[in-house]
């Protein structure tokens, strides 16, 4: 494959990333479009290493050997503790992703950099646009919620709020579109469209979203000695932490009650989910692989395969479902790869550029306390975008 072919698959695939949530919308049975660009960036790879004998760089190596030997240490566990076959393969799938990293190294060069940044702010948008105007049509009656509903349900992409709003895999670009535009975009509408990413965010009424976005910003402003904006974003973080699920329910009374004429007392506080049911199913999954710790599986885990009676295969919290099958060697490579970019971005010249891409790997990093993210394509993807788009930007 040529060079130009290489660009055009590494877009396409960064475009299917934005806008594809978990892949299920392409798919055809049990092959998605996902599936298909990754496998066709492997063989690209595999003509690079073999036929053309490219050597890949001493820091992508050791990235790579280290996603190896965590991996198959992870699969030799779960054989050996009878891990579940089936969910072992579910549990690897995802991981393999990583494998990725390679291609983008070879595949983007320093010059498409503003092409990749671009893209991502269009496709964040271009989502943002059209969950707006669909939540719009639904609470208009103009697209029956029924009709949505059963229209979607089967992709298992969708968790519907009520039926007042809904939140989409895809959603956590609105994050990512939201620092690019901050960062990257010099229009005069970059604020106003940041604003309105948010409002999405807020719309979708995903808290976890709001938390990261608010704590990434606030370590930037940190980083750059802006006290001030450091703490009120600080702040802002803390207020979703500690009262979002409050104000969900207030917001619930609110639209409930303006509904149906009701007194607040008597309006549904579901609306627009049930957070405490949310939040409980996370506090049984901590629970549950507390009362399977040990000190063996503290080392490396229970292996892939052996999830929990709550969640047999992935958990809500990236981090607890590594700990639980890997861990601390699986979090100790996780720990390395946020390190390595990390360095990455002290070696790159100060720029937008590298802000947007590095700031955009701490959100990533933050929400994966909440959802499973760094583990799955989605987030996965961006981490190694990041890792690349700031090796490139390097002085």
């Amino acid at each position: 494959m040529s060079g130009k072919s290489g660009r055009l698959l590494v877009m396409l695939m960064i475009t299917e990333l934005c806008l594809g949530g978990g892949g299920r919308f392409t798919a055809m049975g049990w092959v998605s479009l996902r599936m298909v660009l990754f496998a066709l960036a492997l063989i690209v790879c595999a003509d690079l290493l073999i036929r053309q004998k490219v050597i890949l760089p001493i820091e992508i190596m050791k990235l790579i050997v280290g996603f190896a030997v965590m991996v198959c240490l992870g699969i030799i566990v779960g054989i050996a503790r009878g891990g579940n076959l089936n969910n072992l393969v579910e549990d690897v799938k995802p991981l393999a992703y990583f494998l990725a990293l390679p291609f983008f190294y070879w595949s983007i060069h320093k010059e498409e950099i503003p092409a990749i940044e671009k893209l991502i702010r269009v496709t964040s948008l271009s989502m943002a646009l059209v969950f707006v105007i669909l939540v719009v049509l639904i609470n208009s009656g103009l697209i029956p919620f029924l009709s949505f509903y059963k229209a979607t349900l089967a992709s298992g992409e969708l968790f519907y709020r009520g039926e007042i709003t809904f939140f989409y895999k895809g959603f956590l670009f609105f994050g990512i579109g939201a620092i690019f535009y901050y960062f990257t975009e010099t229009s005069k509408w970059s604020y106003l469209i940041f604003t309105f990413l948010v409002l999405a965010i807020m719309v979708s009424a995903t808290r976890g979203l709001l938390l990261s976005l608010g704590l990434t910003f606030s370590s930037y402003f940190l980083l750059t000695k802006s006290n001030l904006k450091s703490a009120l974003w600080f702040a802002f973080a803390c207020l979703i932490f500690i009262w979002g699920s409050a104000l969900i329910v207030a917001g619930s009374r609110w639209l409930d009650a303006g509904q149906t004429s009701k007194s607040y007392h008597e309006a549904n506080p579901n609306l627009l989910g049930d957070r405490n049911y949310s939040d409980n199913g996370r506090i049984t999954q901590i629970k549950e692989v507390k009362q399977r710790f040990s000190i063996s599986s503290a080392m490396v885990g229970h292996g892939f395969g052996n999830g929990i009676p709550s969640r047999p295969i992935h958990m809500e919290i990236a981090y607890l479902e590594i700990l639980h099958k890997q861990g601390l060697i699986g979090l100790a490579f996780w720990a390395s790869f946020a390190a390595s970019i990390f360095r990455q971005y002290r070696q790159a010249l100060p720029s937008p550029s590298t802000h947007a891409f590095f700031f955009s790997a701490v959100f990533i990093f933050v929400e994966s306390f909440t959802n499973q993210y760094i583990n799955n394509p989605i987030g996965m993807s961006m981490l190694l975008l990041s890792w690349v788009g700031l090796n490139k930007l390097r002085k």
